[in-house]
Formats: structure tokens, C-alpha cells, sequence
């Protein structure tokens, strides 16, 4: 829509007028549209229409530089706290999987007292040579026990756990057999206490995240006295009580 003044002044187009009315006309094109106005009574209630519409904005809605630092500062500071959460559940998660899997991949006590009981079993019958001893290096030095190494291994003891097995043997020819687990999850008991199965003697103590099973017939020579040397505990008295 154009709107004509005299015929020596360029027209006056709605742009002008809506320039007019936010007031961001200025000079002499401003000074153009009022004079223009002055002879347009219905145009001028037009204006103040306009100008009443925009007050009316501006008090419904922040200046725009409020509304920019807040936009800036709203989203920013929502976007932290989702990349927090979700770093937070990643990590519980992680936590709670990793927890999980250790458990079952850690066996219980009972059964690696079940496995030793099973690998004792096996190991009595074996030939030194079905031994492995290339497989495996001796953890503890059982010779002050009358106990010298032979061989061992990895045995599986759950579906997802496993064991490493140690044969010692004497100068009697009879056998025990050392297992050690993980037990991240056990505290550390590095005193060993005695458990029996039949005739078998199971001494079982935890230290450095291990969990270990020495088995063996409980009168065999040594079997104790090796669990001593294997803690650090010397108490010649127990060597009597296994031999």
C-alpha cells in the first residue's frame, strides 16, 4: 500500500509507517511521515494503535538483550545437568556390571572347598607327568614342609569362574593340592582355619585378593606346616596335629 503527499515529496510506503509507529524512523524521512500524518487524522489513530500493540510486547516479553543472556544461559546450564545424569547412570551402571560380573565370576568358599576336594581326587591318581608342571609356577616353597612341587594348572570351578591348582607331594608319596581364587570381594582372613571333609583336611585362609584351598588327607605329613609357611605363621605345634 502506497500513500502519496504532495506531489514533490517521494511516497509513503506501510514500511514507513510501521517504522514510524516502533520509532526507529528518524531524520528526514521521519519529518516526511508526520507531515504526511498531519493531514491523515484516521492514519494517526492508526499510530497510536501500533505503538499501544508494542508497548504491550514489550511488557509481555524481556528486552532482548535479558532474553539473549537468559536464552544463553538457561539452555547451557540445562544441557550440563543432562550430560551430568547421563554421565551418572553410565558410571552406576558400569559400577553395577562390573560388581556383577565379578560375582560370579569369583567363586564362594564352598565351592572352591569343592573343588579342591575334586582336584585332590584327581591328583592322587595322576601321573607326575599328567601334572602339567610346565603349566604352572609354584606359588610357595614347601620344602620346609617336606613338600616339593610337582605341577598344576587351571581348572574350571562355575560356569564362569575358575581356579588355578597347585600338586605338591611328599616323601611319602602322598599328595595335597593347593587352589587359589579371586576374592576381590572377600575381606583379607591371611590366618588359616581348618575344615574337615571325611577324612580330608581343608585349611583355607584369604589374603591380596586371593582365596586359597590347601587339601589333603588329614594325616598327610606336612599338610600343616605348609599352610603355616604359606601365611607367614610358624607355630611349630601344628606341624603335630598333621602328622
Amino acid at each position: 500500500m502506497k500513500f502519496r503527499g504532495p506531489l514533490d515529496e517521494p511516497p509513503i510506503s506501510e514500511a514507513d509507517i510501521q517504522a514510524y509507529s516502533d520509532g526507529t524512523l528518524a531524520g528526514a524521512r521521519a519529518a516526511h511521515v508526520r507531515h504526511y500524518l498531519a493531514g491523515k487524522p484516521g492514519e494517526w489513530h492508526r499510530i497510536l494503535f501500533y505503538r499501544r500493540l508494542n508497548a504491550q510486547i514489550r511488557d509481555a516479553y524481556p528486552a532482548p538483550a535479558t532474553q539473549t543472556a537468559h536464552s544463553r544461559t538457561a539452555p547451557a546450564r540445562s544441557g550440563r545437568v543432562v550430560r551430568y545424569a547421563i554421565a551418572l547412570a553410565a558410571a552406576v551402571a558400569m559400577a553395577g556390571a562390573a560388581v556383577a560380573w565379578v560375582g560370579v565370576t569369583e567363586p564362594s568358599q564352598q565351592v572352591l572347598n569343592n573343588a579342591a576336594v575334586m582336584a585332590l581326587m584327581e591328583a592322587e591318581n595322576a601321573q607326575p607327568e599328567a601334572l602339567e608342571a610346565g603349566a604352572a609356577r609354584a606359588p610357595f616353597d614347601f620344602g620346609a614342609a617336606g613338600l616339593h612341587f610337582l605341577g598344576g594348572g587351571e581348572v574350571r570351578v562355575g560356569p564362569f569362574a575358575s581356579a588355578q591348582r597347585y600338586v605338591y607331594e611328599n616323601n611319602q608319596g602322598e599328595r595335597v593340592v593347593l587352589l587359589a581364587s579371586r576374592a576381590w570381594l572377600a575381606g583379607a582372613a591371611p590366618q588359616w582355619s581348618a575344615h574337615r571333609a571325611g577324612p580330608l583336611r581343608l585349611l583355607m585362609w584369604r589374603e591380596s585378593g586371593t582365596r586359597w584351598v590347601l587339601a589333603g588327607n588329614a594325616q598327610t605329613r606336612g599338610l600343616m606346616r605348609a599352610a603355616d609357611l604359606a601365611t607367614l605363621a610358624t607355630q611349630p605345634a601344628r606341624e603335630g596335629e598333621g602328622s
